[in-house]
């Protein structure tokens, strides 16, 4: 077992437990006591070695030690120390790479702990710093999807998770499928079909990432195929798989709520009338349910529900009528402007202009 961190393992031993108590799960004490022997021993032998560092003033060992003690930190689940021993590293830094790599740390850890705030932060100040690294800039990128999804920003989440390479994959902070799931929730729930086609299906960086799950292919073409049944029947069936992933979880009865709501928007847009009866089927639903659903839609969307008829109607744009009120308005102010006119011209006529004196004129010089 390669697992560090003690706490995770013993409180997933537990939840197991209290989920299938059949299963009768233990914990391996053997494992936990070697374990922590060994963890123990790490601390101690860094700690010594940073104390004789500091005392021989060998500043770049310093700054790995530091290091080394927040990367074993953060692999035992101890955020908290992990973050001290980065940021003491940070003043024995001597380069902008040893700039960059405290930036990382204190990102992935911030990430870990939900601090989206500093993720925000510390990703503004990476960007004063020149980089090519192909996988530093992947990181951050992650990280600015992650802040984006954190805070409902799905659609900019979604772009920003499309766009990241999927060669070259590396220690990251999530893998290759949790970006593809999160692009693919968020792009649903946020893109036009404009949108869906030029940055998921037609972007060759984001099929290589489909490839390698057909599962998450099927249901992205079936919402771009318009089988919203097929679609939605599929994402519900994953929902629950949803709900485990560490960063997914609190936005999954959002992200299906809005995919729901606009796969609804996409399916009237192109007609002026819906047959109620037929969509209800198309969104595997009844007739009753679906028109509870439209009404949350009548507010912000140009739509009439027939409830007698079981009809969804598009308001109808009403160019003449416009035209018409155009019209009104220009009338008006030509009536206004013409009456201005006419009583100048009485007024000149009837020699009620006040003409100023001679002396009161002003006097000019030449």
């Amino acid at each position: 077992m390669d697992c560090k961190n003690i706490t995770v393992y013993t409180d997933a031993v537990e939840a197991l437990n209290n989920t299938c108590p059949a299963e009768g799960l233990s914990v391996n004490v053997d494992w936990i006591t070697q374990t922590s022997k060994h963890l123990i021993n790490k601390v101690d032998r860094l700690e010594q070695d940073l104390k004789s560092y500091q005392l021989s003033q060998d500043k770049e060992n310093i700054r790995r030690t530091h290091q080394m003690l927040g990367d074993h930190y953060h692999d035992c689940g101890d955020l908290s120390n992990a973050i001290k021993h980065y940021q003491k590293s940070r003043d024995y830094g001597t380069t902008v790479a040893h700039t960059m790599e405290f930036l990382l740390n204190i990102i992935k850890v911030s990430v870990y702990l939900n601090h989206w705030n500093s993720v925000s932060n510390y990703i503004k100040k990476t960007d004063h710093i020149d980089n090519t690294d192909v996988k530093i800039s992947r990181r951050l990128q992650l990280a600015k999807g992650l802040c984006e999804m954190s805070h409902n920003n799905y659609h900019h989440a979604a772009r920003i998770f499309s766009s990241i390479p999927c060669d070259s994959w590396d220690n990251e902070i999530i893998s290759p499928l949790c970006v593809l799931v999160y692009a693919s929730l968020c792009a649903l729930a946020s893109f036009n079909r404009r949108d869906f086609q030029k940055l998921l299906i037609e972007n060759n960086n984001f099929k290589q990432y489909m490839d390698a799950q057909p599962t998450i292919r099927n249901f992205l073409f079936a919402f771009y195929n318009r089988e919203y049944s097929t679609g939605l029947r599929s994402l519900e069936l994953l929902r629950g798989e949803f709900k485990l992933d560490l960063f997914l979880s609190p936005h999954v009865d959002s992200l299906y709520e809005k995919i729901r709501s606009e796969s609804i928007k996409q399916y009237y847009t192109p007609y002026l009338t819906c047959d109620m009866n037929k969509m209800a089927d198309a969104f595997n639903t009844n007739v009753d349910d679906l028109e509870l659903e439209l009404m949350k839609l009548v507010a912000d969307q140009p739509i009439k529900i027939d409830s007698h008829h079981k009809v969804l109607r598009a308001s109808e744009d009403n160019e003449r009528s416009r035209i018409f009120e155009q019209v009104l308005d220009l009338s008006l102010a030509y009536k206004q402007k013409t009456q201005a006119l006419l009583v100048k011209s009485a007024i000149l006529k009837a020699g009620l202009v006040i003409k100023a004196s001679v002396e009161e004129k002003p006097s000019t010089s030449t």
